[in-house]
């Protein structure tokens, strides 16, 4: 019985040892499963983490990016004629705010005449050659005055070329333009005031700060090598003729130039050593005693090919020049200008012709101008 009893133990003590060794494994497995799914997770935050702050970093980086595009105005695309775009808006509700410059504050997009013309007007008191093309020059005063006058704002504000402080600080003022030659007493106008005062100081008349007005500009008497360009104004002022074969004509000190320094009203410049049966293009100044100029828009004109008939030059040599004419609009016809109606033709069916133009008082009878 005791046998029995102790056999029992013993097998009782071996069970009891297995099942915690069992156990003990258990818990063990399941202790080293938790500990690596604590380190997953660990490993999952730690690059979920990571992910968030660069997507903050991001996120802000895109918010200044959009905050510095919608707080900077700026126009950085050279602009011409014919040009349209949410650029060409912003040049002209920059132009729009001085009425002198661009008096019919018109915001279309469209780069027309009228735009081009303020632009000319802007290059004016910007002290910029005035060919009505948004160039390098004329792109760096407008962000200048875009940087000065809407800063960080977004906007342009209202009167922003005709803001005082804004002027004088940019340096808003007519300058002559390379290699302009000033009418006498005008050069005094741009040089650097004394630094002494006079003695004395009398009553002066306000100063002229009108620009001429510059009309009918005109190319006429075209050869194969010369033309004369003719034009007036509403003061007496000098003359100049920009020309080259290029298109836009953007002047510099290399561009072609014809001058007069005498103050007339009515304007005659005559262009030699020109190319046959080329295209010209050219633009006219005109300055008056006190300094102020106009340009006028680009005008164009073709010489004559290099070979002249026998009339055109029997004209040329008695005195005449070659132009063209409307026959039947006008009374006479290339070559004999002393008969009268030679074209036949009805006023509808009227076509441009080449003419002698012997001047006044003269006509050309086919070999030479002759007295009427």
């Amino acid at each position: 019985m005791v046998g029995t009893c102790i056999l029992l133990g013993l097998i009782f003590m071996s069970v009891s040892v297995q099942a915690t060794e069992t156990s003990t494994t258990s818990i063990q497995e399941l202790i080293q499963t938790m500990q690596q799914q604590i380190e997953e997770l660990r490993a999952q935050i730690q690059a979920l983490t990571i992910r968030i702050e660069s997507l903050r970093k991001a996120k802000g980086e895109v918010k200044e990016t959009v905050k510095e595009i919608k707080a900077t105005l700026r126009m950085t695309r050279r602009l011409r004629r014919e040009m349209s775009g949410e650029d060409v808006e912003l040049l002209q509700a920059i132009l729009a705010t001085d009425s002198d410059v661009y008096p019919e504050a018109l915001i279309t997009g469209y780069f027309g005449p009228l735009t081009e013309r303020a632009v000319m007007r802007f290059q004016k008191i910007s002290g910029i050659e005035q060919v009505g093309v948004v160039g390098p020059k004329t792109l760096a005063r407008i962000n200048e005055l875009l940087e000065e006058g809407a800063g960080e704002s977004g906007k342009v504000p209202p009167g922003l070329l005709i803001a005082q402080g804004i002027r004088k600080k940019l340096g808003f003022e007519p300058q002559p333009l390379p290699g302009q030659e000033l009418p006498p007493g005008v050069a005094k106008r741009f040089q650097p005031a004394t630094t002494t005062p006079p003695a004395t100081t009398t009553p002066s008349e306000e100063p002229d700060t009108t620009a001429p007005v510059i009309s009918e500009v005109i190319a006429t008497s075209t050869t194969g090598i010369s033309t004369i360009i003719t034009w007036l104004t509403d003061e007496e002022t000098d003359s100049k003729v920009w020309y080259d074969t290029v298109t836009p004509l953007v002047v510099t000190d290399l561009t072609p130039v014809a001058s007069s320094s005498d103050l007339v009203l009515e304007h005659e410049i005559t262009l030699f050593d020109l190319t046959p049966d080329t295209s010209y293009y050219y633009l006219v100044s005109s300055a008056d005693e006190a300094g102020n100029y106009e340009i006028s828009i680009q005008e164009t004109f073709d010489t004559l090919s290099e070979e002249l008939t026998e009339e055109e030059q029997a004209c040329i040599d008695s005195g005449g020049t070659v132009s063209t004419s409307l026959c039947c609009e006008a009374t006479n016809d290339f070559p004999n200008l002393c008969l009268t109606g030679s074209c036949g033709c009805s006023p509808e069916n009227s076509h441009e012709v080449e003419i002698c133009d012997c001047g006044s008082e003269k006509c050309f009878d086919g070999e030479e101008c002759v007295a009427l």
